[in-house]
């Protein structure tokens, strides 16, 4: 369907009331032998016209019950007809309900889903429809206003790198609308996400259709054979509107910018970069969404943060709740005023110092429950998820790289700087500005537990935190629903973190080594930076 000629609707109004009517003195019409027309009005700027051959589906309810169902009608140029009479008797009004693209069926939709590849067109995901109430039967074509029903983003790329565009792909939204009875779209609660590639339109720019929803996307491009990408912050689309987007792309990076002016559909304003971000590491630290948090170069090589993130993406509030299994983000744990158990706080000094925890799927910039396979889990290994741009979530190899040794199967490497022939040891570690500590973390075993519990407080170290788990990003080991059935579905996910343990007696014997962790646990996250 190509919609691209403007025609005011007033003009398109007046039409109709040009139709030639029967004459009240030739008595009662059977409107029966009369064709049941549908004269479309699409009231935003640029997309008024339906192209011959386009077909809708279209219902007819009295208030006796239902006349049509799912009808299809064909785009003649003029209105939508076919083979659907008027019912008899001119004095019972109907309600009609018409929609595009028609899908063949006994009644009207009440599921669609966007192409999750548009790089051919938009039309077949743009959802449109239609309502009028209190229609009688007439000569004349219906006039209905359509309306789109999904949302619609814009992008302008300026492509500075030197290479062409290979592709552009956006991650995480979800491509699902439930439609309810008024033909209205609302996104499916708990569907998938699925990466969807925009179109690239002959006037330059990219378009991409979605259900309406309230997400933080990721774009995707790859330009000269290597991947980029950006997290938007997080925004709430509405249907019916168009949001404009413009990416940057140089030869390092992309960068999401303000876009310009709204033109199309309705105004839905425009979709704002992600978190700022900005490094200054031979000043030790960068700064990532208005938060300064200090980095180190370790003996490893490589550049670490030395405190632990407190990052929550815009709308996302840390929970305090045990029960709150799949929330994703906890807030931090210490030591209550007893010292005997350990609780949550919202103190702004403990969030500063100590961080959030995170669930692995959040961390890894997905959203809990997205992970349900083995495979899916094995490509997140070096994600960014939710460190800054450059950065990453440690692999196993940078955590071995570090402190030398993790849990079985993994090789120590007795080469690590901050191995001490044993262990990872924490005060070599500590001594050249890594600030390592136990934190806690929030232990949820597996995904069929209801409740957490915190983990970190011993009754033998009443007075600290001394023990907890870190995030990392390397697939370590799963289990199933049934034990060694695959087919029986996921249970549990590791993945290779850290274990900073300090229930010793001495600083000199805290140790930090690489551990399998649970993907449900919430834990502190240190990103590391990317090699160049």
């Amino acid at each position: 369907m190509k919609r691209t000629l403007l025609l005011a609707g007033a003009a398109i109004l007046a039409l109709a009331a040009c139709q030639k009517t029967p004459e009240s003195n030739q008595g009662p019409v059977d409107f029966s032998q009369y064709k049941l027309r549908v004269e479309p009005v699409i009231t935003r700027a640029t997309e008024t016209n339906f192209e011959n051959g386009d077909q809708i589906g279209l219902s007819v309810v009295r208030a006796t019950g239902d006349y049509a169902s799912n009808v299809l009608l064909t785009y003649d140029g003029s209105a939508f007809s076919g083979d659907l009479n008027w019912y008899e008797g001119g004095e019972e009004t109907s309600t009609l309900k018409a929609y595009s693209p028609y899908k063949e069926g006994e009644a009207l939709p009440t599921r669609f889903t966007v192409q999750t590849d548009q790089s051919k067109g938009i039309a077949s995901s743009d959802f449109i429809s239609a309502v009028k109430e209190g229609v009688l039967p007439s000569a004349n074509a219906v006039s209905m206003v359509f309306k789109h029903r999904m949302c619609r983003l814009a992008i302008t790329v300026k492509n500075t790198s030197g290479s062409q565009i290979e592709s552009i792909v956006f991650e995480e939204f979800v491509p699902v609308a439930n439609i309810d009875a008024d033909l209205t779209a609302k996104v499916e609660a708990g569907a998938k996400w699925q990466p969807i590639t925009p179109y690239a339109a002959p006037d330059g720019k990219y378009y991409v259709i979605v259900p309406g929803q309230t997400v933080a996307p990721v774009v995707k491009v790859t330009v000269g054979g290597k991947e980029r990408s950006e997290r938007l912050a997080s925004a709430t689309l509405e249907a019916g509107k168009e949001y404009s987007l413009s990416i940057g792309v140089d030869s390092e990076k992309i960068q999401v910018l303000l876009a310009g002016e709204i033109e199309n559909w309705g105004n839905g304003g425009e979709l704002i970069g992600g978190p700022t971000f900005t490094e200054s590491l031979e000043d030790g630290y960068f700064v990532y969404d208005d938060v300064k948090y200090n980095v180190v170069k370790m003996k490893d090589g490589k550049w670490w943060m030395a405190q632990n993130l407190a990052y929550l993406p815009k709308g996302c509030t840390p929970a305090t709740d045990l029960s709150a299994v799949t929330a994703g983000v906890f807030a931090p744990i210490q030591v209550n005023a007893g010292h005997t158990a350990a609780e949550f706080t919202t103190d702004p000094a403990v969030v500063a110092r100590n961080g959030y925890l995170y669930q692995a799927e959040f961390a890894l910039g997905l959203q809990v429950g997205d992970l349900t396979s083995v495979a899916d889990a094995e490509k997140l290994e070096a994600a960014q998820g939710i460190c800054p741009k450059g950065w990453h979530i440690p692999t196993i190899g940078d955590i071995t790289g570090l402190v030398g040794k993790a849990v079985s199967p993994i090789v120590t490497n007795a080469d690590a700087p901050y191995y001490d022939g044993t262990n990872g040891a924490i005060a070599k570690l500590n001594a050249d500005g890594f600030n390592m500590d136990a934190f806690g973390a929030i232990s949820i075993q597996d995904n069929t537990k209801t409740a957490g519990t915190f983990m970190g407080w011993a009754s033998g170290y009443p007075d600290k935190i001394s023990s907890g788990m870190f995030c990392g990003s390397t697939y370590a080991g799963v289990t199933y629903n049934t034990s060694g059935d695959s087919e029986s579905g996921v249970k549990n996910l590791q993945f290779y973190g850290f274990m900073p343990m300090t229930n010793k007696s001495s600083e000199d014997a805290y140790t930090c080594n690489g551990s399998k962790v649970s993907y449900r646990i919430a834990a502190p996250v240190r990103c590391v930076r990317n090699e160049n």
